[in-house]
């Protein structure tokens, strides 16, 4: 899985934009470019509005907040601890602007998301669907999933997360076929059981197939049709993306699929993918500082009720340290 950052930049450009947006400094030129930049991409758009969403909040509660009389200045190495102990919790009002400010920044894109679906699961959950025409669906964790069946084709949109479906196979008495469409490819089925997951930047991602064969093709690329399109058979797993095209992945279908046993294989993949793929599984931001150590192997058999614990571990076959703080795990 891809590493995992501090802040998507889509969302650190949009806070960007938004700041000098709403603190007047953007000039007739800038707004023109502010303009282009918010119609390139939808997501663009709807990172813009949840910064100004953010913002206007933040706003909204410093109204009431007014200032407690200043504490004389602590002095020594640790003078900015002391001074922000002896500070009164009248300060409550500011202190809940930045927390709803950051909450509204860091967590939309799952939260938001999740209003239209039809299926959600949260940290570290696993939930078994049946859907109306007898299809099996097992989500993992944190998985947005909707349905969306007419008269020709059976589609299900996986937006975020990762799920086994188990489809009702086609016959006389089903003769529509069974899509998986993420915003990145579409994976149909052919009577099969099949793996497939939605990275954070939800445009790749990767699909294994336990049983039988699925056909999957890229939503947008720039590669030529042949790059772009795949059969695979079981056995088979792969990483789609809309640069990199389709590329065979190490790991078997049954190892990407081990979290349906409480457990999770990770085979020499780097440590901020591990951390990453971890991450999905607790609440909070798991982080790896410093470029070398992102890239560091690691292998290890991580029991998803000991998430925390695997991490440390992993952290020590880095020979790194772990800072835990509430909403962060940090990995340097």
């Amino acid at each position: 899985m891809n590493p995992s950052e501090p802040v998507d930049p889509i969302e650190r450009k949009a806070a960007d934009w938004v700041m000098k947006h709403r603190q007047g400094r953007l000039g007739p030129a800038e707004q023109a470019a502010y303009g282009r930049w918010l119609a390139a991409d939808p997501r663009h758009a709807a990172a813009a509005r949840r910064i100004d969403h953010a913002w206007r909040a933040s706003a909204v509660l410093r109204q009431g907040y007014v200032r407690p009389p200043r504490p004389p200045r602590a002095r020594g190495p640790l003078a900015w601890l002391q001074a922000g102990w002896r500070r009164p919790w009248a300060c409550t009002g500011a202190l809940s602007a930045v927390a709803v400010a950051c909450w509204l920044w860091l967590a939309p894109p799952f939260w938001v998301q999740g209003l239209g679906a039809d299926y959600q699961t949260g940290y570290g959950e696993v939930r078994h669907v049946t859907l109306d025409d007898g299809s099996q669906v097992e989500m993992g964790s944190r998985t947005l999933l909707s349905v969306n069946y007419d008269g020709q084709r059976r589609t299900v949109r996986l937006q975020r997360g990762e799920a086994v479906f188990t489809p009702s196979p086609v016959g006389e008495k089903e003769p529509r076929p069974f899509t998986v469409v993420t915003p990145g490819a579409t994976i149909t089925a052919r009577g099969t059981r099949y793996l497939v997951g939605v990275d954070k930047d939800e445009r790749s991602g990767w699909v294994a197939v336990l049983q039988h064969s699925v056909e999957i093709n890229l939503v947008s690329h720039s590669l030529d049709d042949a790059s772009a399109s795949a059969v695979l058979q079981q056995g088979d797993s792969l990483r789609f993306g809309p640069h990199e095209g389709l590329k065979p992945l190490a790991q078997s279908p049954e190892e990407l699929a081990s979290w349906q046993q409480g457990k999770i294989v990770l085979r020499r993949q780097s440590l901020a993918e591990a951390a990453e793929q971890l991450g999905r599984y607790r609440p909070g931001m798991t982080v790896v500082r410093g470029d070398a150590l992102r890239r560091l192997p690691v292998s290890a058999v991580a029991r998803l009720d000991h998430v925390d614990d695997a991490l440390r571990q992993l952290a020590g076959q880095a020979h790194a340290r772990v800072l835990d703080v509430p909403g962060f795990l940090i990995i340097y």
